[in-house]
């Protein structure tokens, strides 16, 4: 059976949500990216204003507990900027790839659009890795989908009815 790991920029995906003025169930996201395979681990990627509003520490904690999310935040004393963007997009790659030496998966989903991750999809698959993209149609880099073949793009704007709260 197929071994996935997902890795959720949620910084990335949170503004498709918004965009969309929807909540989305994240029990629900997972269980549509898993499709039936078998799921490694997930994990959340996330910069964080500190300090933390008590709705995101339980938002945190009932993730981790009840979905079994792996959060990965960066918490920072600054407002969210780019400094913190491009910290978060650094820990997604070590871990994409350095997961990818340690045959952790057979594939690595990565659930963003963010043109900054072409070096690492290049890299898994060079690694002889599969690598999927989740994203909104508007915020995936073309530079990403033309690193990937049509069949590993899927489009979260597809799933918003499947995933709101």
């Amino acid at each position: 059976m197929e071994r996935i790991i997902i890795f959720i920029d949620n910084s990335n995906i949170f503004q498709g949500f918004r965009k969309y003025n929807i909540k989305a169930d994240y029990e629900k996201l997972k269980i549509i990216i898993t499709k039936g395979r078998r799921l490694q681990d997930i994990f959340l990627y996330e910069g964080v204003v500190y300090p933390m509003s008590p709705v995101k520490k339980k938002w945190y904690e009932d993730l981790s507990e009840h979905s079994g999310y792996f959060i990965k935040a960066s918490f920072d004393k600054i407002a969210a900027n780019d400094a913190i963007e491009k910290k978060i997009d650094i820990q997604i790659a070590i871990d994409i790839v350095s997961l990818a030496y340690e045959n952790a998966y057979d594939t690595a989903i990565l659930v963003s659009g963010d043109g900054d991750f072409v070096p690492v999809v290049k890299k898994v698959k060079e690694l002889g890795k599969n690598v999927e993209v989740w994203a909104f149609r508007y915020s995936l880099a073309n530079a990403l989908k033309e690193e990937l073949e049509p069949g590993n793009i899927y489009y979260l704007d597809d799933t918003l009815s499947k995933i709101k709260m």
